[in-house]
């Protein structure tokens, strides 16, 4: 007869089955420094409901933030971009339909520009030009506006937008002059991608061209209108452009960007620096 067999302190034997325990080493104690940040990860379908509304938690995707930080600067004009638009929603539905008639494609026109640290956004204007159209001659213009010293064919001189643009719709030309095509941009201020006054948003292949002192102009969100916009607004050429928006940046302000909204009223109906 085989003697039993003793049984460890490590299991316990119950009626319905044998669990094992085993010790575990203890970890030691890590100290967080105050500024320390604690990676959590959530399910994408989390992340998905918790960015598609308003709130102050903030998941990551990408790298890049759901639910951006809101200051009571952008808040406040969010709202105030909310009420503009409500007020001007009949001209808008006009204007959408004039264009949806005038020309084949869609109302509005999207396309990705850099914000704020160059972050990537997609603007939204109300098309002004025949859809599924080549910017190759816009691009060579831009181009050697900004690497040479020469006038550049295309454009009057000191223009950077080129002059009689084939491109551009038979109301397309009225809703540029007066800046019209613009009003959509009021969603991009709601959505915090833009503010109300602000550097031009550029595109990703012309910032590639800016000089180096120029890089100051994405320390801030780029503007509907801007001080470059009332200083001349196409009459201006892209370098002095670039000037203008460094120079906003360094001053900006709240009574700054109260006097430029105030001009930009006067400059949108002058018709000698509109293109």
């Amino acid at each position: 007869m085989t003697a039993p067999q003793a049984v460890p302190d490590s299991v316990v034997d119950t009626a319905d089955a044998t669990v094992e325990i085993s010790s575990l080493p203890k970890q030691p104690a890590v100290e967080l420094a105050d500024d320390a940040t604690i990676e959590i990860p959530m399910p994408q379908r989390v992340l998905r409901v918790v960015g598609s509304g308003w709130g102050l938690i903030q998941g990551h995707r990408d790298s890049r933030s759901l639910i951006p930080r809101r200051s009571l600067r952008q808040l406040v004009e969010g709202l105030a971009a909310l009420c503009i638009l409500a007020a001007l929603s009949p001209v808008l539905i006009v204007v959408a339909l004039a264009v949806k008639w005038t020309s084949p494609g869609p109302v509005l026109f999207r396309q990705e520009r850099l914000g704020l640290h160059r972050s990537t956004f997609k603007i939204i204007k109300f098309r002004t030009m025949s859809n599924k159209n080549s910017d190759a001659q816009h691009r060579e213009f831009v181009k050697k506006m900004l690497t040479t010293n020469d006038d550049v064919n295309g454009g009057e001189q000191g223009v950077y937008k080129l002059v009689n643009d084939p491109r551009i719709t038979p109301i397309g030309g009225f809703l540029r002059r007066t800046s019209i095509d613009e009003l959509p941009q009021l969603w991009n201020v709601v959505r915090g991608e833009m503010s109300l006054v602000g550097p031009r948003p550029v595109l990703a292949w012309e910032a590639d061209l800016f000089p180096p002192e120029a890089e100051r102009r994405f320390a801030a969100r780029p503007g509907m209108t801007g001080l470059w916009q009332v200083s001349g607004r196409s009459t201006l050429d892209f370098k002095a452009a670039l000037d203008l928006d460094v120079l906003y940046v360094e001053n900006k302000s709240l009574w700054y960007d109260i006097k430029i909204l105030c001009r930009t009223v006067g400059v949108v109906f002058n018709r000698s620096v509109a293109r």
